[in-house]
């Protein structure tokens, strides 16, 4: 960082100020001696980052990593016989260092003087305090400040430390952690989804460290609260699962978004709670006891949190067909009404299961066995129910159900007597189109072109041909294709 140099003039004699930054390229450690009067120890021993230093045992060290330290300050008032007759009159302001090490710098500059005697020293004093001022403050890589004894032999023109380390650290802490964020927004960096550089006030750093172009982790954290994922608001690092924190969700979603997400939270949150029921007349959160009753503070109605019906002590809960028998005898269902309610739990209870992290019940309409949670992101088998990570698994359970060569079957024949009825109809003779039931004179067994739909369908499997080349019993016409 370039050296700042302010001019003034006062008095009628004119004076500057230069300020001096160390470049701490891979940081420099601090050295903080603390005395027991300051750390106030409990029962003799040292507090977090404190330890036990030298032969005293009231003393203590702290150290910490500075990659920026508060600048060094040069002033100068130049009298008229400067640079003739007399220096610059000067004062070196370094408000973290003790007083000895600055005074030692100003005896330095008088040392520098007493060699170039009436020559333009400034510029030799600047230089001399960029480059070789660092052995005056650092010991052995590192910088030694306190304890706090008070200092009576210093010299007037150096204005060093006078706080305690205890007000200084963090004064410290906080300028290089300014100049930190403030060289990361300046600097390039990669976003690592969209794979594009930009200045990192383009950028967010998550807690874990990572970096992602606010557009980017804008996107995924909006399609997540969209869809409700909230579980799966976590760094997009493949080799990190660090929740994004609402700070950030904050400064990324629109409002109604960032109250979306503080909503699903909570809910997911009561959802995933074992204890957590919610009652069938309100839908107010309630939290059952240990006999699986609960009460809603609503209504104050008192209800099993398995089915759902009023509390029924020492007596087993009604299944769903016990249910539907009741109702049918109080006439408000029909025989045939059960029947197809029978029907409809059969066909739900076939392919749903619950997740093995946060209970949500999970539907599979198609594919293969290894499902994910849309609410926490877990992975599991749907055949048995376990938690998986990887295909391992499938080594015992089958990834894939076994093909129903019944039901293809079924399909094949049923296909294969639509096209047998069609081409037994005379050529001349009219088939009703599959789509909009217009009649359609008869002049392919294989293909009908319908005159009102402007289209041809296949009479093997009723559907909308673009090309009839090579479609006639292929796979796809078939079926095959689906097994």
């Amino acid at each position: 960082m370039d050296d700042l140099a302010l001019f003034g003039k006062k008095g009628g004699l004119h004076y500057f100020e230069i300020y001096i930054h160390y470049n701490l390229n891979e940081g420099t450690e601090v050295c903080a001696k603390l005395s027991s009067a300051n750390s106030n120890p409990k029962d003799g021993r040292c507090s977090d980052g404190i330890e036990e230093h030298g032969d005293e045992p009231d003393e203590f060290s702290y150290s910490c990593n500075f990659e920026y330290l508060p600048p060094l300050v040069l002033t100068c008032l130049l009298p008229l016989t400067y640079p003739s007759k007399d220096p610059p009159y000067f004062t070196i302001t370094v408000k973290w260092m003790d007083g000895p090490n600055v005074s030692q710098l100003c005896e330095m500059l008088d040392t520098l003087w007493a060699e170039l005697p009436g020559q333009e020293v400034v510029y030799q004093w600047v230089e001399w305090l960029r480059n070789s001022s660092r052995s005056y403050l650092w010991f052995d890589g590192k910088i030694t400040l306190g304890p706090d004894i008070p200092m009576h032999k210093v010299d007037c023109r150096a204005i060093s430390r006078s706080l305690s380390l205890e007000s200084v650290i963090p004064s410290m802490l906080s300028y290089s952690s300014k100049k930190l964020y403030q060289a990361f927004l300046e600097d390039l960096h990669m976003c690592m989804i969209c794979l594009n550089q930009s200045k990192g006030s383009n950028f967010i750093r998550l807690p874990c460290q990572h970096l992602f172009c606010v557009k980017c982790l804008g996107t995924l954290c909006r399609m997540h609260v969209k869809e409700g994922s909230v579980f799966q608001l976590v760094c997009p690092d493949t080799k990190c699962n660090a929740s994004i924190p609402p700070y950030v969700l904050k400064r990324l979603l629109m409002e109604d978004e960032f109250e979306r997400w503080d909503r699903l939270r909570a809910q997911k949150a009561l959802d995933s709670m074992s204890d957590v029921v919610y009652c069938p007349r309100c839908v107010i959160g309630c939290l059952e006891d240990e006999d699986n009753n609960a009460q809603c503070p609503k209504c104050s109605f008192f209800f099993c949190s398995f089915c759902k019906e009023p509390c029924h002590p020492s007596k087993q809960c009604l299944t769903p067909e016990e249910k539907l028998q009741r109702r049918q005898a109080s006439g408000r269902m029909s025989e045939r009404e059960m029947a197809q309610e029978m029907l409809s739990i059969k066909a739900l209870y076939s392919d749903v299961r619950l997740c093995p992290k946060c209970r949500m019940a999970i539907s599979k309409t198609e594919g293969c066995n290894k499902m994910v949670c849309g609410n926490c992101g877990q992975f599991f088998c749907f055949r048995c129910g376990k938690a998986i990570k990887g295909y391992d698994h499938f080594s015992e359970c089958q990834l894939f159900a076994p093909r129903d060569i019944s039901a293809w079957e079924r399909q094949m024949e049923e296909q294969f007597g639509n096209h047998v009825r069609t081409s037994l109809r005379p050529v001349g003779g009219t088939v009703r189109c599959p789509k909009c039931r217009e009649r359609n004179f008869k002049d392919d067994e294989k293909y009908i072109f319908c005159w009102a739909c402007r289209a041809n369908y296949c009479t093997l499997c009723r559907r909308e041909v673009q090309d009839k080349r090579g479609h006639f019993g292929s796979p796809e016409c078939v079926g095959l294709e689906d097994f």
